[in-house]
């Protein structure tokens, strides 16, 4: 999770880059050849799709592994310190409450 923008979903990138070449072509040559790149843009949509439903689920399971490593973590610290848990869970739930009453 620690890419930058740049180098997330590349295939899905490179698949927008080739839709628009194509789209940019056919607006170019409206003639005959025009169904030919309706059809190559139809594919490249494919493609697409396929590309961004891979590289979507990726990050999606990077996301829960580090949402359950999260949840193991609290778990293992709630056993080690029972009392200091519910000392802050305490603290936590009167603070919140607090600024709760404020509104």
């Amino acid at each position: 999770m620690n890419e930058t923008s740049e180098s997330s979903f590349p295939r899905t990138r490179q698949d927008l880059s080739n839709l628009k070449t194509t789209a940019i072509d056919a607006a170019k040559d409206l003639s005959g050849t025009a169904v030919v790149h309706a059809k190559t843009a139809q594919g490249q949509l494919q493609d697409l799709a396929s590309h961004a439903q891979e590289e979507g689920g990726a990050q999606l399971d990077q996301v829960k592994v580090s949402f359950y490593d999260v949840a193991d973590r609290i778990r293992d610290y709630i056993s080690v310190r029972p009392l200091a848990s519910i000392g802050t869970a305490l603290a936590v739930g009167f603070i919140l409450g607090f600024s709760r009453r404020g509104r």
